[in-house]
């Protein structure tokens, strides 16, 4: 006899172990990345939202709000890097205008230091985020190209639809 017990699993390969590690850590950075997507997509949901309303208070106020958008655009490129751009910050208004009511705050109180919003999804009620984390900011940014906000909703759906298949 060899030694080896009748019903005795040969121990795993090297390979075998490999390949399991390596799954291991690509479904963990697929995870990172779909973290980091649906965080920066809402982030600049935020932002819209915060850009409209300072810009919003008044009715003619075209030079105050570029000049208050031009501003804003240097302070935040010294303080956060690149991607705050005065053509940024309007790509983020106009994302926060396309999808107005995607995020519900509570009435008559800013975002900042309040209880977390209910966040809602078309396709699929409460969420914690209010954009599908499979779907980047460039998805986004083609989206809200689409006026019409019932052609939007389909496109947003078959591009989640898509890149769930892709990862499969």
């Amino acid at each position: 006899m060899t030694g080896k017990k009748i019903g005795q699993r040969k121990p795993p390969s090297a390979d075998d172990v490999f390949g399991r590690i390596a799954s291991i850590l690509e479904a963990a950075r697929g995870q990172v990345v779909r973290t980091v997507n649906a965080a920066t997509v809402t982030a600049y949901w935020h932002i819209g939202r915060e850009l409209v309303e300072a810009l919003q208070q008044g009715e003619q106020r075209a030079a105050y709000g570029q000049a208050l958008i031009a501003r804003l655009a240097q302070g935040l490129t010294e303080r956060f890097g690149k991607g705050y751009s005065v053509t940024n910050l309007s790509y983020f208004r106009q994302f926060y205008l396309a999808y107005p009511n995607r995020i519900h705050h509570p009435s008559g109180g800013e975002s900042a230091g309040s209880t977390p919003p209910e966040i809602f999804h078309p396709t699929g009620g409460i969420l914690d985020a209010g954009f599908h984390p499979n779907l980047s900011w460039s998805h986004y940014r083609a989206l809200m190209r689409v006026s019409d906000s019932e052609a939007r909703s389909f496109y947003e759906a078959e591009a989640v639809r898509a890149n769930c298949h892709a990862e499969t």
